[in-house]
C-alpha cells in the first residue's frame, strides 16, 4: 500500500520516468556507439536515479517556495508561520527524497564500478 500526502506520488513518477529515461538513453548510446558490450544495468539505473532525484528536487523547489502564511492565535496571540509543502510519500517529505534517490544512485555506482573490475 503506497501512502502519500500532496504531491507526493509524484515521486514515483519521477523514478519511473528516470529510470525509462535511463534505460532507452543507454540502448541508444549502446547502439550509436556500437559497442560489444551492453552498458552495466546497474550504472544505467544509477543515472535513472540521478535523473528521479532532480527532477524531484527541482518540482520541491518549485511547490515550496513562497512566502509563509503568518496564523495569529486569539486566544493567546502567538504567531505561527505555515509555510507551502510539496507533500510526502510514505511519510517522508519529497525533500527528503532527493537525497535518497540521490545515495541509491551513489551506492548502483559503485556496485556496478565494482562488478566490472572485478
Amino acid at each position: 500500500m503506497i501512502v502519500w500526502s500532496g504531491w507526493g506520488i509524484l515521486t514515483v513518477a519521477f523514478g519511473f520516468i528516470g529510470l525509462v529515461a535511463a534505460v532507452l538513453g543507454a540502448e541508444a548510446l549502446a547502439d550509436s556507439l556500437r559497442l560489444a558490450q551492453p552498458i552495466e544495468p546497474t550504472i544505467t539505473l544509477a543515472v535513472g536515479m540521478l535523473l528521479a532525484a532532480g527532477q524531484n528536487y527541482l518540482f520541491t523547489r518549485w511547490r515550496e517556495k513562497g512566502e509563509p502564511r503568518v496564523l495569529v492565535d486569539e486566544a493567546t496571540g502567538q504567531r505561527i508561520e505555515v509555510r507551502p509543502t510539496a507533500g510526502s510519500l510514505f511519510f517522508i517529505p519529497m525533500r527528503y527524497w532527493t537525497w535518497i534517490a540521490l545515495a541509491l544512485a551513489g551506492l548502483l555506482a559503485a556496485t556496478g564500478i565494482y562488478d566490472r573490475l572485478t
